[in-house]
């Protein structure tokens, strides 16, 4: 016997077996991946929305006037100063206690439940363990 008889035959990696390893990358990195474009659950194609704005009723401007006296009365003074810097920063920002904002979105058009990316990614990730494993 030769020495070159008594060596282990190094077993290469085979195609099969690389195409489940490439699976088995697709099916977990697709989902994680796609998860950062889902909005709600959902991929959304075709889908707007707008702000609408109104001014509060008089009466609604009063309470909120009235409960934010009492609130202020119950602070002590670090804490007025304090919501009086809030309150600076705020009119800055164009952002009013008296004012109601809504955000209208409206879907329509194509949309993809993100739960069946998970599926595809969980089918392609077995079908690469089969792969991997028959070679």
């Amino acid at each position: 016997m030769t020495e070159r008889d008594l060596r282990f035959k190094k077993k290469k990696m085979t195609d099969g077996r690389k195409t489940g390893i490439l699976l088995i990358l697709i099916g977990i990195g697709l989902p994680l991946i796609l998860s950062f474009f889902q909005d709600e659950g959902e991929f959304r194609f075709f889908s707007k929305s707008f702000v609408a704005e109104r001014s509060l009723a008089p009466v609604e401007i009063a309470s909120i006037k009235k409960a934010m006296a009492e609130k202020k009365q119950r602070m002590d003074t670090l804490q007025r100063v304090s919501e009086e810097v809030k309150s600076a920063a705020r009119k800055q920002l164009g952002e009013d206690y008296f004012k109601d904002k809504w955000i209208v979105r409206e879907y329509s058009g194509f949309s993809i439940p993100f739960k069946y990316t998970i599926a595809l990614g969980l089918l392609l990730f077995l079908v690469g363990i089969g792969k991997l494993i028959l070679g």
